[in-house]
């Protein structure tokens, strides 16, 4: 079976701030998952959106669309406020994304907040403005810069993102970057979305990425997410998917992957065909852990902990975060998810700890205790 590796599921160091991420991880596998009881810590991990607006138009994402439908954004005074409750609440990894991050004028105070207080951080760029922004992203402290990069070829890259010379800005980014940081930080990681574009020529695609970043990754094309990135209609991206009849050459390609590429040899990567053309065989075996473990904050202070199957949490503008993580609607969707009846599977990688934690044998075999009434 293949190794347990936290550097294939998250972009962090593994090894800062980890006995206080072990104690979170517990408290909350205790007392939200195992009684759905208030914790007394709050999530592990939290993702927060600080902008839907970009400088990309990538055809399989709906960052303009959530644009227009949430336009406001936090003030920094209340970004700031946020930014130490979520210190203060034991969360171990905040990581930055949007809309195209380096857009927002609170990325930098927050990252300098959370680093202050410990918290391990990212952020996630499509690279536009990498070069501009190098010097003070050095200086902010960041842990992990993951840009987005999909092909060895710029045209193809730059057609599927709509945005001429996207590429070449993004690889010059990086080597500007890696000429300001110092002892290696921060780190940069290339994240690849995978599909029918490129899966077969894949192999070239990480090595060629590899000669650039510290590390690479990848996800699949999803769909159909509300209130997210991923919330572009299925029929819009349909070219990126494979038809029902390529299933035998998809998980052959995968196969051959793993072969030359140890990060494809997990199952969060060998699982991917089944995500594609079988999802619903996930759903029984792969247990969703975001509810004990995540928060995803919008640009407006919205907060969700699932974007595919359930609605906001709470709104960071009115409550606390920790009013909203042993809030009501957060224990009510914890029920649903802790009995098993959310029936519903997502494959992208904020939200592969699922598979990390479906092959983890202690928490799976927690039992359902106290049922909660609210």
């Amino acid at each position: 079976m293949p190794s347990l590796s936290l550097s294939r599921f998250l972009p962090v160091p593994a090894t800062r701030r980890l006995a206080g991420a072990v104690l979170t991880l517990a408290a909350n596998l205790l007392f939200a998952r195992l009684f759905n009881r208030a914790s007394p810590r709050g999530p592990l991990f939290v993702t927060w959106s600080l902008t839907y607006d970009c400088n990309a138009f990538c055809g399989f994402c709906a960052t303009h669309k959530l644009h227009k439908e949430h336009p406001g954004t936090l003030d920094l005074e209340r970004a700031l406020a946020i930014a130490d409750e979520i210190a203060d609440c034991g969360s171990w990894v905040t990581g930055f994304t949007g809309g195209e991050v380096l857009l927002s004028p609170l990325l930098f105070p927050l990252v300098r907040r959370l680093k202050a207080r410990g918290v391990l951080t990212y952020l996630v760029t499509n690279g536009l403005l990498l070069a501009e922004r190098a010097q003070e992203i050095v200086a902010s402290g960041v842990d992990y810069v993951v840009v987005s990069l999909d092909s060895d070829d710029a045209d193809q890259h730059d057609a599927m993102r709509h945005s001429p010379g996207l590429m070449a800005k993004a690889l010059n980014g990086i080597e500007v970057l890696k000429s300001l940081r110092k002892n290696g930080r921060p780190l940069i990681k290339a994240s690849a979305i995978v599909g029918a574009h490129n899966l077969f020529r894949f192999e070239r695609v990480v090595d060629f990425l590899a000669r650039h970043a510290d590390t690479v990754s990848a996800q699949p094309i999803v769909w159909g997410y509300k209130d997210h990135p991923h919330a572009i209609e299925q029929e819009r991206v349909g070219g990126l998917f494979f038809p029902p009849d390529r299933r035998d050459d998809v998980e052959r390609q995968f196969q051959s992957l793993a072969k030359r590429h140890p990060m494809f040899r997990s199952s969060y990567f060998r699982r991917m065909p089944l995500y594609w053309f079988k999802p619903e065989s996930l759903i029984d075996t792969i247990p969703c852990w975001s509810p004990f473990l995540r928060l995803t904050i919008g640009p407006d202070g919205g907060v969700t902990q699932c974007s595919n199957r359930f609605g906001p949490v709470g709104d960071l503008t009115k409550e606390g975060l920790m009013s909203i993580w042993n809030g009501l609607e957060m224990r009510r969707q914890r029920e649903v998810v802790r009995r098993r009846q959310n029936k519903c599977i997502c494959w992208s990688q904020d939200t592969a700890f699922n598979d990390l934690m479906e092959r983890l044998k202690l928490p799976n075999l927690l039992p359902v205790w106290w049922k909660f009434k609210g």
